[in-house]
């Protein structure tokens, strides 16, 4: 620290009026060059992806395709063991895989429907994006 003025010390762990001027002007002068580049990486980063949704959307497709696998994985099991209890293999085992596919896909349409709803007043209520090849 500097002296002041009247070539006093300053009472320690204090500032002269000198050291805080300095310190005020390099602490603006940081910030308006910190702002700087936040600016700078934004421009060059884009928008930044919602990572929220990103979530979201990735939880739903591992819900989609495991309902395709439980459905098929339980007509099998069905299918199995009511082979094993009557005696027809393969008949049942093969007439429930079908039926834990058609399942599995019926609850695909289904959530998909369900998402298409719920997306529509988004869909709807965004700008229309304009046609490259509309002159």
């Amino acid at each position: 620290m500097s002296a002041s003025n009247d070539d006093e010390n300053p009472p320690r762990g204090e500032l002269s009026r000198e050291e805080r001027e300095a310190f005020r002007k390099r602490a603006s002068d940081l910030g308006s060059r910190l702002d700087k580049v936040k600016a700078e990486t934004r421009e060059k980063a884009g928008p930044e992806p919602d990572e929220r949704a990103r979530g979201a959307a990735m939880g739903q497709a591992m819900k989609i395709s495991i309902e395709l696998v439980v459905g098929i994985a339980v007509g099998g099991f069905i299918g199995k063991v009511l082979d094993d209890q009557f005696g027809t293999a393969p008949w049942f085992l093969i007439v429930f895989l079908m039926l834990g596919f058609a399942a599995g896909l019926a609850n695909i349409v289904r959530t998909a429907r369900r998402m298409q709803a719920e997306a529509e007043p988004l869909q709807r209520s965004a700008k229309a994006v304009p046609d490259d090849d509309d002159d």
